[in-house]
């Protein structure tokens, strides 16, 4: 070979190379081509139920992310031609679309439809597993490689929960008037077990103005069961502005076997859920592309569920306590608590809050008054005690000079005037002659001596004005007789005197405050009342001392009394610092009563020393008297 022809070879072969070597390389990166799954609807493309089950597929393959898949729906209307002029135009049709594109796995829906895929397995995709939902298996028997959910009707169930809510149903009106006999020929067989209960009519009416005039001849006490019809004019089945149309024809409760019907004025049924089913298809589908075998995947039931319009029920008059416990009422209008049950709870706890602090307010405010009408209350109280006070200590001062002037007086013009007369006579005696014994120095003797004790008895009188010493020595009873027997001689009038119980052992500033507090009801009869009958009475009952002091004097106005004189007001002040009541009763000309209880403390007060003298500089008299 000449070094000529070797190099134009080499320069031939190597972009050759070079484009396989780039060639191999672009097939090592690019990835798996996407899997293919088609779906095959019996019925037209507007019909409303293959959107829902084409969306809830679209779903689950969506969400799995192992494997890129591509979803493809095509639609088998066999029902609108005769023979197999639409099964061999769809079969055509899915093998010119889908000549390069191998399909991994086929949804059959329906039972047309998968009649369709079976007869055209073999020639459109021989390797792909199919999933199935429809009514019934043909012959009744799984075909190979097939799985899927079964959405058989459940005919009976519905009609079960509507005598359930109805029991006085008395004739049950089936209408399911559909292109498949198959579907046709299971509602009679499903239904064939109420006939011994209620009385079963099928109406077959073929147009829609039939089956309104008959619906709308159905009589009371009557259910309708709606399954499916068809109407040869519009080529369409089960759709729902037709059952619309029948409901409001019906004069009796209509319940429905589809979920598509609920909404349109149907009561209910127990029926599947259409976005359910089309979701476990899907799942079906992954797990075949997945590589599982249709074999290791049951055939499964869709699940059934009650399913009911809550206007309906309110329209019927139907108990919801009737529902079974599982049943999804649907269109139910909240209640305004369930709308608005955060700004309900909202609103409640701002209005408690603010009728708390209303409340609290309204409280404060009040109790504020109360203070203040309390406080004006004691300020009034404190001024009057206050005028009480002045006028109580002018009153004593005038009362201690009084007792001051009376007391000079009677030194003055009685024991005064009476030693100094004694004090004549004794210098008259001492100037006398003649011996002792004459006649005339004893009647002089004789004399003095009356006149020293007339002196005597003013100086012992004046003293037991000031102070009784029988009230020391006796007790308060016989230091209360010895005054009463006292003023009996000395005023000449009536008076009478009782006591009961023991009144030895009782404090001596106590019985001092007692024997005062008589002594001034008795002047003050004898003195202001004018009485001629004056009773008074002491007794001692338990722990309590009573005196009780009555005159049948010209009584007088206890209020006016209060306020002019000290004599009330002495007793009063007595009575309470003992702890005791004083009860006044006296109208003019009525005489007066004078009742007053205290009670009686038999120890002696701490600090204090027992005795006249502790009693004498206890009393506020006899200290002004004193002075």
């Amino acid at each position: 070979m000449s070094p000529a022809y070797a190099l134009a070879l080499i320069a031939t072969l190597m972009p050759a190379a070079a484009f396989a070597h780039a060639a191999g390389a672009e097939n090592a990166v690019k990835p798996a081509p996407p899997r293919v799954v088609l779906t095959i609807h019996w019925g037209p493309e507007d019909y409303p139920a293959s959107s829902v089950v084409d969306a809830a597929i679209r779903g689950v393959l969506a969400s799995d992310g192992t494997v890129p898949i591509d979803y493809f729906v095509e639609h088998f209307e066999s029902y609108l031609f005769d023979g197999t002029d639409a099964s061999d135009a769809l079969a055509s049709y899915i093998h010119q679309k889908y000549r390069r594109r191998p399909i991994d796995v086929v949804i059959a829906v329906s039972d047309p439809s998968l009649r369709f895929a079976l007869e055209h397995r073999a020639e459109l995709f021989p390797d792909a597993p199919i999933v199935y939902s429809g009514f019934a298996l043909p012959s009744g028997k799984r075909p190979e490689r097939v799985t899927g959910v079964m959405r058989s009707g459940a005919y009976g169930e519905t009609l079960e929960l509507a005598l359930a809510l109805h029991p006085s149903t008395q004739r049950v009106f089936v209408i399911s008037n559909g292109r498949d006999q198959q579907i046709n020929d299971s509602v009679r067989a499903a239904l064939t077990r109420f006939s011994q209960r209620v009385q079963l009519t099928y109406i077959d009416e073929p147009s829609m103005s039939g089956l309104l005039a008959a619906v709308s001849a159905i009589p009371a006490g009557s259910l309708v069961l709606y399954v499916w019809h068809w109407l040869e004019s519009s080529g369409s089945v089960q759709a729902v502005d037709q059952v619309a149309r029948l409901v409001a024809a019906s004069p009796v409760p209509v319940y429905g076997t589809n979920e598509r019907f609920i909404g349109s004025g149907v009561v209910g049924g127990v029926v599947r859920q259409t976005y359910e089913s089309g979701t476990r298809m899907g799942q079906m589908a992954v797990q075949l592309i997945a590589g599982r075998r249709p074999e290791e995947i049951p055939i499964e039931n869709a699940r059934l569920r009650p399913i009911l319009d809550w206007n309906q029920l309110r329209r019927w008059g139907i108990d919801q306590s009737a529902l079974p416990g599982d049943a999804d009422v649907r269109f139910r209008v909240p209640t305004v608590w369930e709308s608005y049950r955060p700004h309900i709870i909202v609103v409640a706890a701002l209005l408690s809050a603010q009728l708390l602090l209303i409340t609290g307010l309204v409280t404060q405010r009040a109790r504020r008054r109360r203070v203040e009408t309390a406080l004006r209350t004691s300020e009034g109280t404190l001024r009057v005690s206050y005028k009480r006070i002045r006028d109580l200590a002018t009153r004593l001062i005038n009362v201690q000079e009084k007792t001051r002037a009376d007391i000079a007086r009677d030194l003055h013009d009685d024991v005064c005037q009476e030693l100094v007369a004694l004090s004549l006579g004794i210098r008259r005696l001492r100037g006398s002659r003649g011996g002792i014994q004459e006649p005339r120095l004893q009647g002089s003797l004789t004399a003095l001596e009356e006149w020293a004790l007339s002196v005597a008895d003013a100086v012992r009188q004046l003293s037991h004005e000031l102070h009784p010493q029988t009230l020391g020595l006796l007790g308060l009873g016989s230091a209360l007789k010895a005054y009463c027997s006292e003023v009996r001689k000395r005023h000449d009038v009536a008076v009478t005197f009782v006591s009961y119980g023991d009144f030895k052992q009782i404090r001596p500033d106590l019985a001092v405050s007692l024997f005062r507090i008589t002594q001034e009801a008795v002047r003050n009869a004898i003195t202001h009342g004018a009485g001629r009958q004056i009773a008074v009475s002491v007794s001692r009952s338990g722990r309590d001392i009573e005196i009780m002091v009555t005159d049948d004097g010209k009584g007088f106005d206890v209020a006016t009394a209060r306020g002019s004189g000290l004599g009330l007001i002495t007793i009063e002040e007595r009575a309470h610092a003992a702890g005791g009541v004083v009860r006044v009763s006296s109208q003019p000309g009525e005489g007066t009563t004078l009742y007053v209880r205290v009670p009686a403390d038999d120890t002696q007060p701490d600090g204090g020393q027992a005795g006249d003298e502790q009693a004498f500089d206890s009393d506020p008299a006899l200290r002004a008297a004193s002075i």
